[in-house]
């Protein structure tokens, strides 16, 4: 790396290799995934350990490794007596953390996969390559599998997602935390999309802007005889690998070039062939007198429904959405959200069937008035009261296809005013979705704990549902 290289991205990629260890963990509390792995030095243990407890999450020691000079190894290294040491820790809820540990124990590798929220084709890849075949380095294999890629003796051109190109993975920079079948593998790209909206979520803009700028860099990976280098346009990697008695190369050739990257005429190195529209005066002027704009969605979108952000939001309404627009199949009905917030949970099941008819209630009026925003043809169905007291959801002979209710509701007003509101559920209501997410899952560990803490009886459901179909006990 040259002196103005390392000024300027040594640093950065510091911040991008720390974010990304708090992305992982934080992914678990998003629903993007149920477990993380990650090494962490005995100082880093005790200092992490009080904020995951906070957030409801557990954090188990499986192994204790020496640490690599890089952030990715293909082998864990030995721990020496008298040389600096990690844990190898699973973090994740105390149920996932325990199911991990099975998992763990039995060398069961799809169902740590699984937690680890890995793709499914991508954990029949690894079986195939990392446990049949025995190789440590998935690269070539990996290459091979992709669908666009041209093949000259052994190099191989590849193209595909930002987000698959784990080719920097040694040096931590990576938009996944598996690896990939290839590098266009659309779940892999889902994936990295997910875990780059959490980074977002939590405040690390500015470090997934230069992770995603780095992903998109011309890089080359090549072995020979057991020795593999990774070469890119600020710096060089070698690392141990898989011995092989000629050279193999795969060329992944990206969409822009760092300023401060070596020129040369050879992969990955070039020139640019005119100067970046970003150094242009017109570019700097711009940068000093922005045009003020809008945001798409205002602050009170998502604020009004207990989120931060719009992708939390959507990523917990997700299984809601799904569920309720196939209990409403293609007939539609009148659907009932007690609790709704804005109505913004109404409007995606509206758009996922555009027979379905939205009523809701609210006891925040800060929160209801912003219905006839998102729902204005619909806005004389929404009522600011107490789903508790309010008999006027239920004063006409108006029946629901399906409500809608988070069971904690019930919880917190207690046995007596519950029994009022069951009753009406059971004479006015053909269907009962309940969901929960955040912190009331994490207290009763589960939806289904959660339910029958409430006096409901979940119809199906798997241990890990976030909503599900269910009735009153």
């Amino acid at each position: 790396m040259s002196d103005h290289a390392r000024e300027v991205w040594e640093s950065r990629i510091n911040r991008i290799t720390n974010a990304w260890l708090e992305i992982e963990w934080r992914s678990i509390l998003a629903g993007v995934r149920s477990c993380c792995l990650t090494t962490v030095t005995p100082e880093g243990f005790v200092a992490q350990a009080g904020e995951w407890t906070k957030q409801g999450l557990s954090a188990l020691p499986l192994q204790i490794q020496g640490l690599s000079q890089y952030s990715y190894s293909a082998t864990s290294t030995l721990a020496e007596p008298g040389k600096p040491f990690g844990f190898r820790i699973v973090i994740g809820t105390p149920k996932n953390v325990s199911n991990f540990k099975k998992a763990f124990d039995a060398s069961n590798d799809r169902e740590i996969g699984r937690l680890l929220g890995f793709p499914t084709c991508c954990l029949e890849f690894f079986q195939q390559v990392w446990v049949e075949q025995g190789l440590v380095d998935t690269t070539w294999p990996m290459a091979v599998n992709t669908g666009s890629h041209s093949e000259t003796t052994k190099l191989l051109a590849v193209k595909g997602s930002p987000y698959a190109n784990i080719l920097w993975r040694w040096m931590g920079i990576r938009a996944v935390p598996h690896l990939p079948c290839s590098f266009d593998c659309q779940q892999t790209v889902e994936l990295g999309k997910n875990l780059v909206e959490v980074g977002i979520a939590v405040g690390y803009d500015t470090e997934i802007d230069w992770l995603l700028e780095i992903l998109n860099w011309s890089v080359e990976w090549s072995v020979l005889h057991g020795i593999a280098e990774i070469r890119t346009p600020i710096l060089k990697v070698s690392t141990c690998t898989d011995a092989t008695p000629i050279k193999y190369i795969v060329r992944r050739e990206g969409k822009t070039s760092p300023l401060e990257g070596a020129k040369g005429l050879n992969f990955p190195y070039s020139t640019p062939s005119k100067p970046l529209l970003t150094q242009s005066k017109g570019y700097q002027q711009g940068l000093k007198n922005p045009i003020k704009t809008q945001s798409q969605y205002p602050e009170w979108y998502t604020s009004d429904n207990g989120f931060n952000s719009r992708f939390a939001m959507e990523n917990a309404h997700k299984p809601i959405v799904e569920l309720a627009a196939n209990t409403l199949a293609d007939c539609g009905g009148n659907v009932l959200d007690l609790g709704c917030g804005n109505g913004v949970l109404l409007k995606k099941i509206c758009e996922a069937n555009s027979e379905a008819i939205p009523f809701g209630i609210e006891i925040d009026s800060s929160r209801v008035k912003h219905t006839p925003l998102l729902l204005p043809e619909f806005a004389d169905n929404f009522i600011c009261g107490d789903m508790f007291e309010d008999d006027s959801l239920w004063s006409d002979s108006r029946r629901y296809k399906l409500a809608i209710l988070m069971p904690g509701r019930l919880i917190e007003a207690g046995s007596e005013r519950s029994a009022k509101l069951k009753e009406q559920l059971k004479k006015h209501c053909d269907n009962l979705l309940v969901y929960a997410y955040g912190e009331w899952l994490t207290r009763y560990e589960s939806l289904t704990g959660l339910a029958h803490k409430a006096g409901i009886l979940l119809l199906a459901s798997e241990a890990d549902a976030k909503a599900s179909l269910a009735q009153i006990a």
